[in-house]
């Protein structure tokens, strides 16, 4: 999910323009309106739920606008109803909270209602807690109740079966409201209610609450944001004020209009009354201003309260105090998004905070000029139409125009008198739409457009015998996933090709194919630069070189498509391969070749793929038969290796096994030396392995796949294991050209920009991959810790601990000459931040760019959605630094992201916006002229011993070769799709099928299996029973216990120890090929009551608190009627991992009762560690992670943040697999570089 962005500064230059949405028509429905009673400006002055019975009279003589019609509440239907006591417990939230006070717990509440219960529950608002209508009233809320978390950075970040959805939710009745706060000096506090136990963050309403709560909310959230404005900006003017309140979004998604500041006008008066500072507020400009419009008297000084409770402010959030950490992520320091002019322009409309664009701000849409242009288009297309109702059109051609007599092709045709020729982009009906038109169940308008109704082709050649046009497709942006946000005029080519009727052809338009055009003086042409794969999602440059050869070719061999289309049906039938002898050696299929004594995957029904050496081929008419000797791996072989051997994944042995299949049942070729081979066994082993998944080695034959001994053994040696001479020789070639560029490319390293870096994971994998090719010389980081952790462990790389946007403000100022003040490190708020990079320095930007989740909850969005709209941040990096590549990482729930179009736009699309957020970055990239690719990656496809999932994206400027995403190298036990699906299509650039992969799932022994055991120790042990004191004094003989202590900042170990073994994985060698300098295996400290019930959750994969003994348990745990109980006691709090699994999805919040609660050690009375944490995101252990106070959770903060490096690693071999093409001018493919000395060889 997003990471919560601190704002930055408010500091301005004369010279730069803030972009405020224009105002927005008043929507349909009421506006707020308060009721005839006096509202506080700090709490409700009711007692235990009730009313209050007397108090002061309202004397206003203003008339206000009744309530809604009178209404009951129903409760949803199906939910499980719970009841608020002080046993409820709220999944996620922590029963036992890390200290002794008696506070309460703050807790969000979504989609509520609020009623009377003493009067069939009729629906009543806040504000009648105060109000005395002769009625014995009482009040209670009902809704879906979730904990509320100081650090939000986890929304987003769970399993996708653990996303939040109301099925999984608790809906709760609230026992009796004691009183609702407002905090009016905070513009970015919430509303909030008390119960007798909790406070309650007022979320959502419900759909058939939302009038009454408007009724209440609109006008005290308008004083809110006067008087907090007040507050910050003492000397502005009323029309300054207005220009900032007018470009607000209410939380139902209403712009803000001056009326409703009349509207509001006596709740305004009555909150600013009951501050402290009301005389200061009254004196602010933009007040008096207001305030000359109210109806009351302007009391000289604040009027006392009659009877009632003292006023109770709303609960204070502990966690921020004393932790910078948390304080610069706090709603009032998140500064406003600066943006380039290019994407204000695109964002323009789109989103409701008022952004700050740095230079020249867009010009506004000039409304007469857009009508006059829809009039003319709209009769243009209107003659369209006609035309494509027209069943028969004129047909003429000249023989002239005749390509040549044994093709049959001609060049031009005449319909309805007008000239068609080779090249022209002719129009044809979208059948569907035409049917829809004919059948009156659409009609165009003045906002129809041409792509609407017509597809786009480009004509190849016209046979005129058949009255045939064989056309190439194009797509239109509208028709592309980035639907109404695509540019108008921009065309894709398309993949697809065939023959049409003369007779649709209605029209032809002109089209500019060209790779640095964006934008067209005439508006009724069109420019294309890209190509489009649909199935694919992918937009790459447009080859224009062959595009060129090709128009040179007679007809029909000019088309480009139909030789891809040739070839793939080439390919689905079986091809003998033979030597230079004549011999048969080999077969060619599906663009693969395979050949006597090659290493292959073939398919198996689950798991990795199997593994087998080529002995045979047989042909039949239909297909080939593949006869292969079994190969297994070391790894599967853990019953009989000797204790402490390495169970290595890249290591294979031989058997006398045979099996024969269809070679349809054949994947790839993998690379198998014999380990005799390698001169230096394990420097140069490694390096062979270093250089891609698909390398393995071999050293010993077994007789069969399940040995039942060790000793069964044969070493296998060069001149056992044969080999293809051809193969080993282009092998050889490769290998050498990869040392040669990786060599070459370390001395002109892609210099990088790690834009919201956390500790700089994602872009450290990037780099690893690469082999050298990236350098991450720069990253900016808001956290003050993760910023000391990311310089501690790259001091070559120059880090930024500041806001991403002050940043960028600061970077265009300086560099451009203006006077600007350099703004200072935030871990100590005084050292200046270093020189930013010039334009030109940076090469690759990488970008984990936050963006909050899109759960079913988020209904009502925040204010302004500003930690949404980093990706406009990293689009103006992009713009402003123009690098050459772009890695962008999000949460899957970014795909949910959701655009309002609630003003003016250039692309002139109104309301909600599916998928906007993604739609917005292609084309605002595209613009850019990048290439764009992109998809979701599941973590342990890639090696990661952790399910975790993920949307990444991959740019490369027009020029450069566009990666590919990378393929899963291991099999992994989640039958998910990964496709992205949108109303038109669906996106599947990743293949998943099981038993297809390279290697096994990593699991959690896999990956922490060597780390040193320990316990926690027990805080009162001679509570225990004796027989299970004796087992604890046992187990103190082989792993040591360590006391829990609060009074310590962690329990465990610190500094340079020993492992518990050698490493028995290569995963657990990888983490520690360096030394580390500290271990940090230590947990965060727990209070002893939780610290006893973890000491109680056996020793039993997947146990949890429903195994804890009987006096441990607590009432909501066991009792049915309990919160728990009615959630069919859903399983995890206290839940001990599964040693032969993997890890859920490593988040920030890691605790036995949080909402991702399943964290016990599979082996050891005590939660996961630090350490074995950032095992489970692939960091080595030779990484070091700073926390400022030795805060533990920050610790956990920063690792569950972070991309898993595995993940990172594989994006970026890809990308190097891509420049290794283009730089050996497509001779070096990616099927994996091959070593020397492999065995002995064979001709072919």
């Amino acid at each position: 999910m997003a990471r919560r962005r601190p704002s930055a500064f408010e500091v301005s230059f004369p010279d730069e323009v803030e972009m405020a949405p224009p105002e927005a028509e008043r929507t349909k429905s009421t506006h707020m309106h308060a009721m005839d009673s006096r509202s506080s400006s700090v709490a409700s002055t009711s007692s235990l739920g009730k009313r209050k019975q007397e108090g002061l009279s309202d004397q206003r003589s203003v008339k206000r606008q009744q309530l809604p019609k009178a209404a009951y509440y129903k409760k949803k239907k199906d939910a499980q109803v719970c009841i608020e006591d002080d046993k409820l417990i709220i999944l996620g939230e922590d029963p036992d909270p890390d200290d002794d006070t008696d506070e309460k717990p703050i807790r969000e509440l979504h989609k509520f209602s609020i009623f009377d219960p003493k009067h069939r529950k009729e629906l009543v608002t806040l504000e009648a807690l105060e109000q005395d209508d002769g009625v014995d009233r009482q009040f209670e809320a009902a809704g879906f109740v979730t904990p509320y978390f100081v650090n939000k950075e986890d929304e987003g970040q769970e399993d996708q079966d653990q996303e939040n959805n109301l099925e999984q939710l608790q809906y709760v009745n609230l026992s009796a409201i004691l009183r609702y706060t407002i905090d009016y000096s905070q513009d970015s506090e919430p509303f909030y209610i008390e119960t007798q136990y909790a406070w309650y963050i007022l979320k959502s309403p419900a759909e058939h609450y939302q009038p009454f709560y408007e009724h209440f909310y609109s006008p005290r959230r308008i004083a809110q944001i006067v008087i907090s404005r007040a507050l910050n900006a003492p000397q502005e003017l009323y029309k300054s004020f207005l220009e900032t309140f007018t470009s607000k979004v209410d939380i139902f998604g209403r712009t803000y209009l001056e009326q409703y500041l009349w509207d509001s006008i006596v709740e305004i008066h009555e909150a600013i009354l009951n501050e402290t500072d009301f005389r200061k507020i009254m004196a602010v400009p933009f007040v008096k201003s207001i305030l000359r419009r109210s109806p009351m008297a302007l009391e000289a000084s604040r009027p006392a309260r009659q009877s009632g409770p003292k006023f109770k402010r709303q609960p204070k959030i502990k966690s921020y105090l004393g932790n910078i950490d948390l304080a610069v992520l706090k709603d009032e320091h998140q500064n406003t998004t600066c943006v380039t002019p290019r994407i204000a322009k695109l964002a323009q409309g789109l989103f409701r905070e008022k952004m700050r664009v740095i230079g020249r701000p867009p010009t506004p849409l000039n409304k007469s000029e857009e009508d006059a242009y829809k009039t003319k288009a709209f009769k243009v297309l209107n003659r369209l139409i006609a035309k494509a109702k027209k069943p028969k059109k004129e047909i003429d051609y000249h023989k002239a125009d005749r390509v040549s007599v044994q093709s049959g092709c001609y060049s031009s045709v005449d319909i309805d008198r007008k000239k068609y020729s080779i090249g022209d982009v002719v129009l044809v009906p979208n059948t569907e739409m035409l049917k829809r038109v004919l059948n009156k169940t659409i009609h165009p308008d003045l906002d129809s457009r041409i792509d609407h109704f017509f597809w786009f082709a480009r004509i190849m050649y016209i046979i005129i015998d058949s009255q045939k046009v064989h056309l190439q497709w194009f797509h239109h942006g509208s028709q592309t996933i980035m639907s109404e946000l695509a540019h108008p005029q921009e065309l894709f080519l398309s993949d697809l090709c065939g023959h049409e009727s003369l007779h649709a052809i209605v029209g032809k338009v002109t089209v500019h194919l060209s790779s640095d055009i964006t934008s067209l003086d005439r508006r009724d042409e069109y420019f294309c630069k890209f190509t489009h794969d649909a199935n694919l999602g992918t937009f790459t440059s447009i080859d224009f070189k062959s595009l060129e050869l090709l128009e040179n070719q007679s007809p029909p061999n000019n088309c480009p498509v139909c030789p891809i289309h040739q070839e793939r049906d080439f390919e689905t039938n079986a091809r003998e391969l033979k030597d230079g002898h004549g011999h048969v050696n080999g077969v060619a299929f599906a663009g693969s070749r395979y050949h006597l004594e090659d290493f292959v995957l073939y398919r198996a029904k689950m798991g990795p793929a199997h593994i087998g050496y080529i002995t045979n081929f047989e042909f039949s008419k239909q297909s080939a038969t593949v006869t292969m000797r079994k190969v297994g791996r070391v790894a599967d072989l853990a019953e009989i290796l000797s204790e402490g051997a390495l169970k290595d994944e890249r290591h294979l042995f031989l058997t006398d096994e045979t099996e024969a299949v269809e070679v349809k049942e054949l994947l790839r070729v993998i690379y198998v030396p014999s380990y005799k081979s390698f001169k230096e066994p394990e420097a140069a082993l490694e390096d062979w392995l270093d250089l891609s998944y698909d390398h393995f080695y071999l050293k010993y034959a077994f007789p069969s796949m399940e040995p039942g001994s060790w000793n069964d053994k044969k070493r296998v040696g060069c001149e056992a294991l044969g080999v293809c001479a051809t193969c080993l020789q282009e092998r050889l070639d490769k290998r050498k050209r990869t040392y040669e560029f990786i060599a070459e490319s370390q001395n002109r390293a892609l210099s990088t920009l790690d834009l919201f870096s956390g500790v700089g994971a994602f872009s450290r994998g990037l780099a690893e991959g690469s082999g050298g090719c990236l350098e991450v010389t720069h990253a900016i980081e808001i956290g003050p810790s993760a910023a000391k952790t990311f310089k501690q462990n790259h001091p070559g790389t120059i880090v930024y601990n500041q806001c991403a946007n002050e940043m960028l403000r600061w970077i265009i100022k300086s560099l451009e000459g203006h006077e600007v003040e350099v703004p200072n490190q935030k871990y100590d708020d005084k050292t200046p931040v270093p020189p930013p990079p010039k334009r030109g320095e940076i090469q690759v930007i990488t970008a984990g760019f936050p963006c909050q989740s899109h759960s079913t909850l988020n209904m009502y969005k925040s204010t302004e959605d500003i930690k949404s709209n980093l990706i406009l941040t990293t689009l103006a990096y992009m713009d402003y630094y123009s690098p050459s590549f772009g890695y962008f990482e999000n949460v899957p729930g970014f795909l949910k992201f959701s655009l309002n179009a609630t003003q003016a736009n250039e692309h002139q699309a109104m309301g909600d916006i599916e998928m906007g957020g993604l739609k917005l970055l292609i084309r605002a990239l595209i613009d850019m002229n990048y290439q764009v690719r992109f998809g979701l990656l599941q973590a342990g496809h890639y090696g990661t011993p952790q399910r975790r999932v993920r949307f990444f994206m991959v740019v490369a400027k027009h020029g450069q070769v566009l990666p590919e995403l990378p393929q899963p190298t291991h099999d992994f036990p989640d039958s998910k799709t990964l496709n992205i699906k949108y109303p038109e299509n669906e996106i599947s650039p990743i293949r998943m099928a099981h038993g297809t992969a390279l290697h096994r799932v990593v699991t959690i022994e896999d990956a922490i299996g060597d780390l040193p055991r320990f316990d926690w120790k027990h805080p009162k042990p001679r509570s225990e029973k004796p027989e299970v004191q004796k087992k604890r004094e046992k187990r103190l003989r082989i792993i040591p216990s360590i006391e829990c202590k609060t009074s310590e900042p962690y329990c465990g170990f610190s500094g340079q120890i020993g492992y518990h073994m050698n490493p028995q994985t290569r995963y657990q060698k990888s983490a520690r090929l360096i030394p580390t300098t500290d271990i940090q295996h230590y947990t965060k400290v727990l209070l002893p009551r939780k610290v006893e019930r973890v000491l109680n959750i056996p020793l039993k994969a997947g146990a949890d608190y429903r195994n804890l003994p009987a006096a441990l348990h607590e009432w909501q745990f066991v009792d049915p009627t309990s919160s728990v109980g009615k959630m069919n006691y859903r399983p995890g709090m206290y839940g001990r991992l599964h040693g032969s699994e993997v890890f859920p999805t490593t988040v920030t919040n890691v605790d036995p009762t949080a909402k991702q609660s399943r964290v016990l050690h599979p082996l050891c009375y005590r939660m996961v560690t630090v350490r074995e944490l950032a095992r489970s995101q692939g960091f080595p252990d030779s990484f070091v992670f700073h926390a400022i106070g030795n805060n533990i959770v920050t610790m956990h903060r920063q690792i569950g943040n972070a991309v898993p490096l595995p993940v990172a690693r594989g994006l970026h071999s890809a990308k190097m697999q891509s420049l290794l093409i283009d730089d050996a001018d497509g001779q070096l493919g990616n099927e994996g570089l091959y070593s020397e000395g492999i065995g002995r060889t064979r001709g072919r």
